[in-house]
């Protein structure tokens, strides 16, 4: 069964599939090195770095086995009904470890370059996002969750970061749709550390505001770590 071209995005997700497939087909017994990364990529048409992540997803569901200086050899080829879930988290959590990075600097800025008009943003995103909480859709409190970090991240007076930032929203709201749909990571509340990171910001004390940011990423993030093993 050999591997064809994809077309189609997300290439990650599809590259996934289709060695997922071949796992499956017994192409690539247990035990079996995999072909080179840049074989795999010519043979599905994409990129390395396409293919690196889907190699990492498929070793976070325990199908897979990275050996230093060897290469990356078959595991396992037996799934269970979760594995797709594990994937998913394996992904998020990612997003989740390039976002701390991001927003933890954005939020010790803040607290040293906030203006009086960014605090008022600030405390009017706070709201909406509470309201949305409470009452929006799963997508409606997303988009409020995502503006109010877009402001934090605008209160830092840094263009690089803020574009930086905005180049990584769209990844950031699916990860986020992703942890507030899934049954298993709904119930982490940090609801909390938004009001504590606007009342850091506003006193202007940036180790507050990076405590408050990884109070805030830290536990979604330690979900994801344990229910993404296999």
């Amino acid at each position: 069964m050999p591997l064809t071209p994809l077309r189609r995005s997300p290439l990650v997700e599809l590259a996934v599939r289709q060695l997922h497939q071949q796992l499956q087909s017994g192409q690539w017994p247990v035990g079996a090195r995999l072909p080179a990364e840049t074989e795999l990529a010519d043979q599905l048409g994409v990129g390395r770095s396409t293919v690196r992540e889907a190699v990492r997803a498929l070793v976070h569901a325990g199908l897979l086995e990275t050996r230093q200086g060897s290469g990356t050899f078959v595991l396992s080829l037996t799934t269970d009904e979760a594995w797709e879930p594990r994937l998913r988290r394996a992904a998020v959590l990612e997003v989740y470890e390039v976002r701390e990075a991001l927003e933890v600097q954005a939020a010790r800025l803040a607290a040293a370059r906030r203006t009086d008009s960014d605090v008022a943003v600030l405390a009017q995103s706070l709201a909406a996002r509470d309201t949305a909480r409470e009452l929006g859709s799963a997508d409606t409190f997303v988009q409020a969750d995502l503006d109010f970090h877009r402001a934090v991240v605008a209160a830092a007076h840094n263009q690089l970061l803020a574009e930086m930032f905005d180049s990584f929203a769209a990844v950031l709201r699916e990860a986020l749709v992703a942890v507030v749909t899934d049954r298993d990571l709904g119930d982490v509340s940090v609801a909390p550390t938004h009001a504590r990171l606007v009342a850091a910001i506003e006193a202007g004390d940036p180790d507050a505001a990076e405590q408050a940011t990884r109070d805030h990423i830290g536990p979604s993030a330690a979900v994801l770590r344990s229910s993404g093993r296999p």
